[in-house]
């Protein structure tokens, strides 16, 4: 921190502890989650275990809304740091190349939470839509279109999330390497 009645940089404190903790538990809490809401639905649709459509139709839900707020609050811890790093460049006159290593990474990494929201909620609605489509099934043993999609877009979704959770560790080290050398260039200058 700064010293006595000296303003803090904007870098000091961003790399809280707390914030990476709470997004490494929701990734300890999802990971099963959704593995287990991936499970049901292949339990349901093939009658193990005797589990019911609308059971993991509430896993379901439950998973992808944790893992929409487990990559969001990720996307903003990141948008959180690039900001206070970008502050530091400004205010300092550090060199920008701290700028482009913070957004090499991180802009790499969005795409793929991006990715990751965007077919967790997208097999979410299209299962809604595959459940109430249940009562118009194809047939005997027949599957409708929307059941197919939906087990499509949950295949995807599963990878694309579970590449994405075990990124998550990786690029948090990353952002605190770069925190680490913005940092280190405030105690070069101190001494």
């Amino acid at each position: 921190m700064g010293n006595g009645s000296e303003r803090p940089d904007a870098s000091e404190g961003v790399r809280s502890t707390t914030m990476q903790a709470a997004i490494l538990g929701m990734l300890v809490v999802n990971v099963p989650l959704l593995l287990v809401s991936f499970g049901m639905g292949y339990a349901s649709r093939f009658d193990w275990m005797s589990v019911s459509v609308s059971a993991h139709l509430k896993v379901g839900l439950l998973a992808a809304f944790l893992t929409v707020l487990t990559q969001t609050t990720t996307m903003f811890y990141f948008m959180g740091t690039g900001s206070a790093i970008k502050s530091e460049v400004r205010e300092r006159g550090l060199n920008p190349e701290f700028l482009a290593r913070a957004r090499a990474f991180k802009g790499s990494f969005f795409y793929l939470l991006t990715l990751g929201i965007l077919l967790i909620m997208a097999a979410a609605m299209i299962g809604g839509g595959a459940h109430a489509d249940l009562l118009w099934s194809g047939g005997e043993g027949g599957r409708t279109f929307y059941q197919i999609l939906h087990e499509v877009l949950a295949i995807l979704s599963l990878l694309v999330n579970m590449i994405a959770f075990a990124l998550t560790p990786f690029y948090i080290r990353k952002n605190n390497r770069l925190l680490d050398d913005v940092g280190s260039t405030r105690a070069a200058a101190q001494e």
